[in-house]
């Protein structure tokens, strides 16, 4: 009888062990979405912005591990585009850190950036990538086309 008894007591001991055990408890990578993108000056969601203007972007990002940083990229898409100047490729990698960002668990990141008056009017691919302060990370993408700016 007491040799069943201890063996119970070890069992339930063991199974609580387990069942407390933390490594479940990482947290899960980063959430991205973004809701509107488009021209600054009106705030718009329709994917275009102008050169030489602003770009608007309004991006919900949920990170249980705390946000480290934010990195926006903009590449070209499909043919070549070759700025007027330089004639290179137009890109923007930014990255976005510290107060208002870093730590936070949830974030409305919402930013106006100035498109280069070097930039060509076209097809370009926008990036958003989240890190959390785990090293997880996540992203979220979108077409984005740059119109000359109107007259």
């Amino acid at each position: 009888m007491k040799t069943r008894f201890l063996f119970s007591t070890l069992l339930a001991a063991s199974l609580l062990f387990v069942a407390c055990d933390n490594d479940d408890d990482a947290p899960a990578k980063p959430e991205v979405t973004i809701h509107e993108l488009g021209d600054g000056d009106n705030h718009g969601d329709d994917h275009t912005a102008y050169v030489g203007g602003s770009l608007h972007m309004d991006i919900e990002i949920l990170a249980e591990g705390k946000i480290d940083y934010v990195q926006i990229i903009i590449h070209p898409e499909g043919d070549l585009h070759k700025s007027l100047f330089e004639h290179e490729e137009w890109e923007l990698d930014t990255i976005f850190k510290g107060d208002g960002i870093t730590g936070l668990k949830n974030l409305d990141f919402h930013k106006d950036l100035e498109i280069s008056e070097e930039a060509e009017a076209g097809h370009y691919h926008f990036d958003v990538k989240v890190v959390d302060m785990e090293g997880n990370s996540a992203s979220d993408e979108a077409e984005l086309e740059l119109l000359v700016m109107p007259l």
